[in-house]
């Protein structure tokens, strides 16, 4: 009998850490904006706790995501053939929902498949990346041209968030760094658990630099790279300056994390193989904290842990009826509190006291994150994504499609 491979947690406990990261992100700049509205008489306040957490994850969290992407995307064709089911049709899917979703917070919205919105670029641009890579791999300096691009993306203004450009280009060396990657330069990279001292340094030196930042970087949203100097009070060459920062930042990270997260199945390596429910779904407490305030997005975060408990319940005791009737008066009584006025008192606070603050915008991101990993959520999920539209097919089709006007371009050269 062949040896059996015992698979590599790392990489789910990875993404499972990641994922987690996403929400405290996003609350962190609504609830930090809100704060420094309420309080401060500014914006969102940089230089504080918020300002660290919100630094610290936008210059790795994205870089880590897509680097593990490119990583696993070594088999172009496979790669080739899920980049619709598992990128594009979620991210088709989702734009329609959360074009009624902004409807519902805004009053109005418009649906725009080119222009990604709100964190939905990511699905966007993941597609072309995973899609194309078949095609892109063939040319020996892509991973150099991409660097380059990576620079120049600060300084062409067209490179904003149509076709989710700015982010594009800023996020595909770190793509292609996964994809070049080998499971052998990997190992050579994770020696480093054998030198404590200098994951010491190197976590210190980490922290430190993001202090730097957070007083003499750019402004907090600049971090998202989705937008060129023209968009912010920068020179050209502080914005190269500090996008190499950010690079450094970023590849440090991840030599630091692959290098101390655990090789053993654990709660984290099961986030990590649902972080799509975690993704799509925490932008709507998001619209709410930042709508209706912290405290009744506190209390929307506890909504979602009380559908991921009952769900949770169910998967251990197996009550059909008694399950669907209790999501029933659950739903119920949610949409009577939501629309009987009994929460308007809380309408737009959030509490001043700074302890307070943290506990439920950090408690309130780490309790969303861990409920939608829960079995309701990862089935609302397949719910919405398995339409009546199948990615398989549409992926056929793309293929099709795509080799077709490569062998018309073939002949007509010829």
């Amino acid at each position: 009998m062949g040896n059996i491979k015992e698979r590599d947690y790392m990489f789910d406990t990875f993404r499972g850490l990641l994922i987690l990261s996403i929400p405290m992100s996003h609350f962190t700049k609504v609830c930090g904006n809100m704060y420094g509205e309420l309080f401060l008489n500014s914006g969102f306040p940089k230089e504080s706790l918020c300002g660290f957490v919100y630094i610290t994850i936008n210059v790795f969290v994205m870089q880590a995501f897509m680097f593990l992407s490119g990583y696993f995307s070594k088999k172009t064709d496979r790669a080739q053939e899920t980049a619709f089911s598992t990128f594009m049709w979620p991210y088709l899917v989702f734009t329609v929902i959360y074009y009624f979703i902004r409807i519902f917070f805004f009053g109005n919205a418009n649906l725009s498949f080119l222009s990604p919105p709100f964190a939905l670029w990511f699905l966007f641009v993941l597609f072309f990346f995973r899609f194309f890579l078949k095609y892109m791999s063939k040319y020996k300096w892509l991973l150099p041209v991409s660097i380059v691009m990576y620079f120049m993306a600060g300084q062409i203004e067209e490179f904003g968030s149509y076709l989710a450009l700015g982010r594009a280009a800023s996020y595909f060396p770190f793509f292609l760094i996964g994809y070049y990657c080998s499971k052998e330069r990997l190992a050579k990279v994770q020696q480093l658990r054998k030198k404590p001292a200098v994951l010491v340094i190197l976590a210190a030196a980490l922290v430190a630099m993001t202090f730097v930042m957070m007083y003499h970087g750019p402004a907090a949203s600049w971090f998202l790279l989705k937008e060129s100097v023209h968009s912010f009070n920068l020179l050209w060459w502080q914005d190269a300056l500090s996008r190499l920062i950010v690079f450094m930042l970023a590849c440090g990270w991840i030599t630091l994390m692959v290098n101390i997260i655990p090789s053993k199945k654990n709660f984290l390596s099961y986030v990590g193989v649902n972080t799509m429910p975690v993704y799509v779904f925490h932008l709507t407490l998001r619209y709410v904290i930042e709508f209706y305030g912290l405290y009744v997005g506190f209390i929307a975060c506890l909504t979602v842990a009380w559908f991921a408990i009952l769900s949770l319940i169910y998967k251990k005791h197996g009550n059909a009826v008694i399950y669907g009737v209790t999501i029933v008066i659950s739903a119920v009584v949610i949409i009577w509190m939501y629309s009987s006025g009994c929460l308007q008192p809380l309408y737009g606070l959030c509490p001043e006291n700074k302890l307070a603050f943290y506990l439920l915008l950090y408690g309130g991101a780490l309790t969303a994150g861990l409920s939608f990993v829960a079995p309701f959520w990862i089935k609302l999920y397949d719910l919405l994504v398995d339409g009546p539209l199948r990615g398989s097919s549409m992926t056929r089709w793309l293929q099709k499609t795509w080799k077709t006007d490569q062998n018309c371009d073939s002949k007509q050269a010829n």
